[in-house]
């Protein structure tokens, strides 16, 4: 399999001119449509208002001390109001319906409830409630060890000592060259589908597949080795990419570097495995690519907010619809990691990938086995 891996991966390299332009091409998309439409992220206002937060209180003493002290704290970039409810069902309405939050003190838990089409505040109110539980358990368990020297240990003044006081900057916004920067990227991943589409056609119009073949190797073995050619090649050619926009844009890829590079796993394995079992199941690679290259890359790639951004609140209907472009997943995943903390749509998009690639290990396992089958009869007919 080595070879093959290797073959595919110097073939794809000796392509110079595909390779130039699948490095160069999104850094002159993110100058260009970045550049562009800088007037229209400057002009959008990114402001904490007044944040809603509703709650129903079956509380304990330690859950309602934690809320307590919630309660107490003034936030110099927003205005956080309570509104207590009548019962469960009334908080989880205001979620689904208002997109606003809700606390349930149930005994000695708070249950967090959120709508993921609202991103920041949430975060923020969490992470504050988060922090005051935290030490709250903290304190606790170093009064049950040590009741004496405990408050030489947490040397708390007042309830504010609970958690660590954080400004959020309001200007902590994606710029438009920061949203094509990522988007760009994730626009030229949509391309390398056409890499093993037009490569493995290549392989059987020179005979290539056939004198592996030949060699013992199994169609499986075949197919997956390409598989990880193509996307190794792939990976590797957009990190190039990554790196050159950074060191010539100085976008904000976050303070974690590598957050960007992880969250291209799982969109490139999603795009490869495509580009892969297509030709292995339809043998006609000229209108399937086609179809690919002029409707199903530019549609996908609106959804995902490739040619004009997209924010969080988009309604049910639309939300459900363009989740179905990866690009989508790929930008909300490093996005709200990047200006909210929020790493759940991350490890979501993560575990997507990783489904992903047990399914292409599965179809190429499935179809190349069949294939061979097919080939055994018609060699034994002899």
């Amino acid at each position: 399999m080595i070879p093959i891996i290797k073959s595919v991966i110097l073939n794809c390299i000796r392509d110079k001119k595909e390779s130039l332009f699948m490095i160069f091409f999104p850094l002159f998309l993110i100058l260009l449509i970045g550049s562009t439409l800088s007037a229209y992220f400057d002009s959008s206002n990114t402001s904490f208002e007044e944040v809603a937060v509703y709650y129903f209180d079956e509380s304990s003493d330690k859950s309602k001390e934690v809320f307590n002290i919630f309660k107490d704290i003034e936030l110099d970039n927003s205005k956080i109001v309570l509104k207590e409810v009548k019962d469960v069902e009334e908080g989880k309405k205001e979620v689904k319906v208002n997109r606003n939050i809700f606390i349930h003190l149930k005994e000695d838990t708070i249950e967090f409830y959120s709508n993921n089409q609202s991103t920041i505040k949430p975060s923020l109110i969490y992470g504050i409630l988060n922090g005051i539980a935290s030490k709250y358990n903290a304190a606790a368990e170093v009064y049950s060890i040590n009741p004496l020297k405990a408050n030489d240990i947490i040397k708390v003044e007042d309830s504010k000592g609970f958690i660590e006081d954080e400004k959020v900057a309001l200007n902590e916004r994606p710029s438009s060259m920061d949203y094509y920067g990522v988007a760009e990227i994730g626009l030229m991943i949509f391309y390398f589908l056409m890499l093993p589409l037009y490569n493995i056609k290549n392989d059987r119009k020179n005979s290539i597949k056939d004198r592996i073949s030949l060699a013992g190797v199994s169609t499986s073995k075949y197919y997956f080795a390409s598989f990880l050619g193509f996307l190794i090649y792939s990976f590797g050619t957009l990190m190039i990419t990554y790196t050159l926009s950074n060191i010539l844009f100085d976008i904000n890829y976050g303070e974690n570097l590598l957050i960007v590079p992880l969250a291209m796993i799982p969109f490139l394995i999603i795009v490869i495995g495509i580009g892969i079992i297509i030709p292995m199941i339809f043998k006609e690679e000229e209108v399937s690519g086609s179809i690919i290259s002029n409707v199903i890359i530019p549609v996908l790639t609106f959804l995902g907010g490739g040619y004009v951004a997209l924010g969080d609140n988009l309604g049910s209907l639309l939300d459900f619809i363009t989740k179905i472009s990866p690009l989508r997943w790929f930008n909300i995943s490093i996005f709200r990691y990047i200006y909210s903390g929020d790493n759940t749509t991350l490890i979501r998009w993560l575990q997507i990938g990783g489904i992903s690639l047990l399914l292409v290990m599965l179809i190429i396992w499935i179809v190349g086995k069949r294939s061979d089958k097919i080939n055994e009869k018609y060699i034994n007919t002899n």
